[in-house]
C-alpha cells in the first residue's frame, strides 16, 4: 500500500489535512509497506497472496470509498473489488473463499471518508511503482486488471485540492485521521488473514 468534510463552512480550523494525515499514519503506513514489501511478486503464489489481501482489505471499505469519490471529488469511482475479482479468478482463486473482515466503525462516523480516500487513493501511487517493477504473469500471458488500472491517479490528484481547499472542523481532524488509520488496519489484518503458499495448496490454488 503506498501513498476530510463538510460543507458550506467558512473558514478553516484545522491544520492542513494532507500533513495531520502523513503524520497520524505514518508509522501504520510503514508497518504495512514492510508487510506487502515481503512479497516476491514473480512468484505466482505471493502475486495471488497480494491481489487476495487487496480484495479482502478492499471489501469493507469500497462502499465509502465510491460515495466519497463520486459525491465529493465528482469522479467515477474505480471497482476495485471487480478488477481483484476478476484477477484471481483468472488465477484460479474463488474471491468467495476468501475470508471476510467488519466494517470498521470508523469509517462511518461523520466527516470521515476522506480517511478511506486518502488510504486507497494514495495506494494506487504504490501500485504504480510495482507495476514498473513487473510482476508474475508477463511471460505466461497474465495481466492483471487491478494493477494495470491507470484510473487511479485521477482520484489522488483531486484529492489534494480538496483537501487543501476543504475547511475542516476539530471534530474532523480527529475522525479523518481515524478513519485512515482504521483504513491501514483493515488492510494490515487482511495480510494477516490472506492465504499464504502451503494455505493456497490446501484450498487446491497451484501456486
Amino acid at each position: 500500500m503506498q501513498h476530510a468534510v463538510g460543507g458550506g463552512r467558512a473558514a478553516r480550523t484545522s491544520p492542513d489535512m494532507l500533513a495531520l494525515l502523513r503524520e497520524r499514519t505514518g508509522p501504520s503506513h510503514e508497518r504495512l509497506d514492510a508487510a506487502f514489501g515481503s512479497l516476491v511478486l514473480d512468484r505466482r503464489a505471493d502475486l495471488i497472496r497480494f491481489l487476495s489481501a487487496h480484495a479482502i482489505g478492499l471489501a469493507p471499505l469500497q462502499a465509502v470509498f465510491r460515495r466519497f469519490v463520486e459525491e465529493e471529488l465528482g469522479l467515477a469511482a474505480p471497482d476495485y473489488l471487480d478488477m481483484l475479482r476478476d484477477d484471481l479468478h483468472r488465477l484460479g482463486m474463488k474471491s468467495a473463499a476468501l475470508p471476510t473482515l467488519a466494517t470498521p466503525p470508523e469509517i462511518a462516523a461523520s466527516g470521515s471518508a476522506a480517511g478511506v480516500g486518502y488510504v486507497i487513493a494514495g495506494s494506487r501511487l504504490g501500485l504504480a511503482v510495482i507495476r514498473r517493477q513487473g510482476y508474475w504473469g508477463e511471460q505466461q500471458g497474465f495481466r492483471s486488471r487491478y494493477m494495470e488500472d491507470d484510473s487511479g491517479p485521477a482520484c489522488w490528484k483531486a484529492l489534494l485540492p480538496w483537501l487543501r481547499e476543504h475547511a475542516f472542523t476539530a471534530l474532523d481532524c480527529e475522525a479523518v485521521p481515524a478513519a485512515a488509520l482504521a483504513s491501514f488496519d483493515t488492510f494490515a489484518r487482511a495480510f494477516a488473514v490472506s492465504p499464504a503458499e502451503e494455505s493456497l495448496k490446501e484450498m487446491g490454488v497451484d501456486g
